[in-house]
C-alpha cells in the first residue's frame, strides 16, 4: 500500500491526473481499471477518474506487488555537509511536525528538471518516509515550510490550512510605491497551464483570494510590504500585485524581464493554534542589501 497526501500544489487536479504523474510505470487504461475497482481510495472511498483532489485528501494505492519491488522507496544518499544545511534549516520541531526556514533555489517537491528535493532530502533526513510537506513554496521564494512527520499530522494540518486557522505572512519587496498604508485584494484566481489568471469578477473555474497587505517602508522606486493570506491560492501573492501593476522584485514569471536570481518574497510569520505554535523571522540579509 502507498499512500500520498495532497498539498496545496495539487489541490483542484483531477485525480487521473496526480496519478500518471506518480504512476509512471503503469498505463492508464490499468489506473482507470484500478480505478473502478477499489484498488485506488481517496480517504478510504472510491472516486471516478474526473474527482478533482482537495487539500489534505489522503491517496491510498493498492500496487501489484511486482511494482512494489521495483518501486520500493530507498532513501537517497546525504553527505555530511547536506545533513549539517538541512539540520540548520529546521527551526522548530517536535514528535509531529518539523518547521524549516528554506533557502532559495531549493525545491520543495521534484519536477520541472530537479530529481531530488527537499522532500526526499528530509525523508532521507529523518529516515522517514511518510514526511510530507503540507504547504508548498516556490525555488525562488524562500522562508517557512510546514513538515508533518506523519499521515495523521500532515492531514490535522492541512484541514488547519483549509478552515483559515493557520496564520501565514511574507515579507515583500514590489516594484513601484504605493500610496496607502494598508489595502486589501480580494479577486478571482484560475490556475492555468503556464501562469495563473487574475479576474476581478466571479467566473466559474475561479477560486476567490483575498490577501491583507500592510506598507512597511517606502524606497525611490520599490516599496516593502507585509501581506497576510486569507486563503492559500497557487501563486496567490504573484499573480494579484503584478495585476495591480506592483510586481514583486525578481519575480521573472510575472513580472519584469529582468536577470534575477532571487525574488524578494519571504514567509516570514506562522502561527498554528492547533499546536500552540506561532514563528517570527527577521528580515532576510539579502532584502536588507
Amino acid at each position: 500500500m502507498v499512500e500520498y497526501i495532497i498539498d496545496e500544489d495539487y489541490e483542484s487536479v483531477r485525480v487521473d491526473r496526480f496519478l500518471r504523474k506518480h504512476l509512471k510505470n503503469i498505463n492508464l487504461s490499468e489506473i482507470y481499471k484500478m480505478l473502478r475497482k477499489g484498488k485506488i481510495k481517496i480517504n478510504n472511498k472510491k472516486i471516478s477518474q474526473d474527482y478533482r483532489l482537495v487539500l489534505g485528501d489522503i491517496i491510498s494505492i493498492c500496487l501489484p506487488e511486482t511494482f512494489k519491488e521495483n518501486e520500493e522507496e530507498k532513501f537517497i544518499n546525504l553527505n555530511q555537509d547536506r545533513k549539517e544545511k538541512l539540520k540548520e534549516m529546521i527551526v522548530f520541531e517536535n514528535e509531529k511536525l518539523f518547521i524549516v526556514n528554506k533557502s532559495l533555489g531549493d525545491v520543495v517537491h521534484k519536477g520541472s528538471g530537479h530529481n531530488i528535493s527537499l522532500l526526499e532530502e528530509f525523508r532521507s533526513y529523518y529516515s522517514n518516509s511518510n514526511i510530507n510537506f503540507v504547504n508548498r513554496i516556490d525555488k525562488l521564494t524562500s522562508g517557512l515550510l510546514i513538515g508533518a512527520k506523519n499521515i495523521k499530522t500532515a492531514r490535522e494540518i492541512a484541514k488547519e490550512i483549509q478552515s483559515g486557522n493557520i496564520v501565514k505572512k511574507y515579507y515583500i519587496l514590489v516594484h513601484g510605491n504605493i500610496e496607502k498604508d494598508n489595502f486589501i485584494l480580494e479577486n478571482y484566481l484560475k490556475k492555468d497551464e503556464e501562469k495563473v489568471i487574475v479576474s476581478d469578477i466571479e467566473k466559474e473555474g475561479y477560486k476567490k483570494s483575498i490577501t491583507y497587505f500592510r506598507k512597511i517602508k517606502e524606497y525611490d522606486k520599490c516599496t516593502l510590504l507585509e501581506a497576510e493570506l486569507k486563503t492559500g491560492r497557487t501563486h496567490q501573492l504573484r499573480a494579484q500585485l503584478n495585476h495591480i501593476g506592483n510586481t514583486i522584485v525578481g519575480d521573472t514569471k510575472y513580472g519584469k524581464n529582468e536577470k534575477e536570481n532571487i525574488m524578494y518574497l519571504f514567509s516570514y510569520y506562522l502561527k498554528i493554534d492547533l499546536y500552540n505554535l506561532e514563528i517570527k523571522l527577521e528580515v532576510p540579509n539579502y532584502f536588507k542589501k
